[in-house]
């Protein structure tokens, strides 16, 4: 699945490795970043972003441009704001993910959608659409265990070319109801890529974002 990955553009440790490049304060900041848009739905108001700038004695809006320009957070026009931070999308999008207990957020795309899931290690429903079609997608997970509908639902992996992944491969990374529509969506829209049963979608979802929540310290009150 890894290798599947790379060959798309989409290496399955590329957030990580971002992530991971961060200094250690600026690494607590985005996952601390996840975990407000995890627990509420909504990304932590700029108040809160000075307040844990503050903790970890970094300069706010420096820390903003350094996340956004590593694919991690998005952010307003003015650069003051967090607007969403991968997997979770700055604004509405095709694929909709309900946490159990928990709030309804958007995806920006079907691999963000399903790594939702491993990342928070909570019980999810994705609702999508097939874009060939408007048929609905669904998929749940409950306890780490996966069904969706219809059962020859797909998802398509690939890239519209170089680029920032954001801009290039979640807008073409999308649920289909059946691989005959999504090589046709691939072959109508000329894209790099490969179908991924739902199942290997799923284990690309827990590739790609199972790791970015680990360390307990992302927790608003926790303490270095």
């Amino acid at each position: 699945m890894s290798a599947l990955l790379e060959a798309t553009g989409l290496p399955a440790d590329k957030l990580l490795t971002q992530r991971n490049s961060l200094p250690e304060p600026l690494q607590l900041l985005h996952r601390r970043t996840l975990l407000a848009l995890g627990q509420s739905g909504k990304p932590p108001t700029r108040a809160q972003l000075e307040t844990w700038a503050i903790e970890l004695h970094l300069d706010l809006d420096a820390a903003l441009r350094h996340m956004a320009e590593s694919e991690l957070v998005f952010l307003d026009p003015a650069g003051r704001e967090i607007t969403g931070g991968v997997p979770f999308a700055p604004g509405p999008t095709a694929h909709q993910v309900r946490i159990v207990h928990g709030p309804t957020v958007s995806a920006n795309c079907a691999i963000d959608a399903l790594g939702i899931a491993a990342m928070l290690d909570r019980d999810v429903d994705v609702e999508s659409l097939d874009p060939l079609t408007d048929e609905p997608v669904a998929a749940s997970s409950r306890a780490g265990c996966w069904t969706w509908q219809p059962i020859e639902a797909v998802v398509f992996v690939g890239s519209s070319g170089q680029g920032r992944l954001t801009e290039t491969c979640c807008p073409v990374i999308n649920f289909f109801t059946s691989s005959d529509h999504a090589l046709a969506y691939q072959s109508a829209h000329a894209l790099d890529g490969f179908v991924l049963a739902l199942s290997d979608a799923v284990e690309a979802g827990a590739l790609v974002f199972g790791d970015l929540l680990r360390n307990q310290s992302a927790r608003p009150d926790a303490r270095q």
